[in-house]
């Protein structure tokens, strides 16, 4: 995705105006030339130099200028609009020119500016151009127009597959059985590059997820006033889902970690990264932006969680003190997220961190069974739930991990964390069900 910064235009001045610039295609030869790509494109508010960030390329966090806050809501508004229209062109396949890019940004953030004549059509009443529509003007987050651009891809590939064109009314219970068994069974399928390739089978709780958003393209669509069968609200139109088996490490084994030592620099900065989300609870999109204002003078931390966009608040645990300091409150940068898994599974391996695990899954039609140290199964993910299970097994209410992780129910959070058998077995060994003595006294 391109790398969008803000620049003042002149910063020399008492106010300046606001410009984005970005690349917006991958840069190309022309006759041995490199062809430019950067883009510039001016934002609707103006700031005074005096008050902005030149690292950041945002608001500076001051009482003097106490707008900040919004400003800066507003500066991450336009960088998002901005990765979505790219977006958009790029699942189109079009690389848009400067006055195409132009046009379609104007039209959503200054639509006062454009004529009548550039306004979007009404709402088209087909399947497949209603849910191109609903993916572009709905207000989403990056990743779910991902999600939801993968779902249509599936069913333009659903259509290419069964030779048919979807219409609304297709799309009742005999389809949704159709289109699980499609999306179950291995399919050839065409890459962008017109590649024809094997599609492998996608596991239960993937297809869910396809359902689900699905389910959410017709209920935009009824909410429309567009005509639609009424299946998809069946219980038998269900998202089909099963068990995932994840794993989380132990406290044990997060102080293998954490006094492991002889680590490569890079390998060193993500187990510290690693274990602030084993004791925050963070995701790792939150962990990413922790800077030293989000710690309070009371000894917590305070961060708004980009996912639920809702404040969370965490005790400092000493281990994650520890880390702040060392690294004097600015925490390294966290690599991206593929390259976190990969190094954090290195700093598992040599932490010895190898208990063998089983896991057992789904795929297509198949049943997968995997056994391997457990190191191998360590993720990003891996931090946060093991947060939530440990405080958990340390008899913290599961009501305050609660409000840590998110879960809405107590079933939910249950069904998140991972505990074994064995110490579940553990933990009720101190229930006085197990201690007759204690019940005596």
């Amino acid at each position: 995705m391109a790398k969008i910064k803000f620049y003042l235009k002149t910063p020399n001045l008492q106010e300046s105006a606001i410009y984005a610039r970005f690349s917006f295609y991958k840069p190309t030869l022309e006759n041995g030339k490199k062809v430019d790509t950067l883009f510039k494109y001016y934002i609707s508010k103006t700031i005074n130099p005096a008050f902005w960030n030149v690292k950041t390329s945002r608001a500076s966090q001051t009482t003097k200028f106490p707008q900040h806050p919004e400003f800066n809501v507003y500066l991450k508004h336009i960088e998002t609009t901005i990765e979505k229209t790219l977006l958009y062109f790029e699942t189109k396949g079009i690389a848009p020119s400067r006055e195409k890019l132009r046009i379609e940004l104007d039209r959503i953030l200054k639509p006062s500016k454009v004529i009548a004549t550039n306004d979007p059509a009404e709402t088209p009443k087909e399947f497949i151009p209603f849910v191109e529509f609903f993916i572009k003007t709905a207000p989403l987050k990056l990743n779910t127009i991902k999600s939801y651009n993968t779902t249509k891809n599936n069913l333009l590939e659903y259509q290419s597959e069964k030779n048919k064109t979807l219409t609304f009314d297709k799309i009742d219970i005999d389809f949704y059985n159709d289109f699980i068994d499609y999306l179950t069974k291995p399919a050839k399928v065409k890459t962008k590059a017109g590649k024809t390739i094997t599609r492998a089978g996608l596991s239960k709780n993937t297809i869910g997820t396809r359902i689900k958003i699905l389910k959410t393209f017709m209920a935009a669509a009824n909410d429309r006033g567009i005509n639609v069968p009424t299946d998809y609200t069946k219980k038998s139109f269900k998202k089909p889902s099963e068990e995932t088996f994840s794993i989380y490490l132990t406290e044990s084994e997060l102080m293998k970690m954490y006094n492991k030592s002889g680590l490569p620099l890079y390998l060193e900065r993500v187990r510290d990264l690693f274990l602030i989300g084993c004791y925050t609870g963070l995701r790792f999109s939150d962990l990413s932006r922790l800077k030293k204002e989000n710690i309070t003078a009371d000894g917590t931390i305070n961060i708004k969680a980009e996912k639920t966009e809702k404040t969370v608040v965490v005790p400092i645990h000493p281990i994650v003190r520890q880390i702040f300091e060392k690294y004097n409150y600015q925490l390294p940068k966290i690599p991206a997220n593929q390259n976190f898994n990969d190094y954090i599974k290195t700093v598992a391996e040599r932490a010895k961190i190898n208990e063998l695990v089983t896991i057992e899954r789904s795929k297509g039609i198949f049943e997968v069974g995997q056994t391997a140290e457990k190191h191998n199964f360590v993720s990003s993910h891996t931090a946060r739930r093991s947060f939530a299970t440990n405080a958990f097994l340390m008899d913290m209410p599961s009501i305050s991990i609660m409000k840590i992780t998110g879960h809405k129910t107590e079933s939910a959070f249950m069904r998140y964390i991972k505990m074994s058998a064995k110490d579940n077995a553990i933990k009720m060994q101190s229930h006085k069900f197990f201690n007759p003595m204690l019940i005596a006294k």
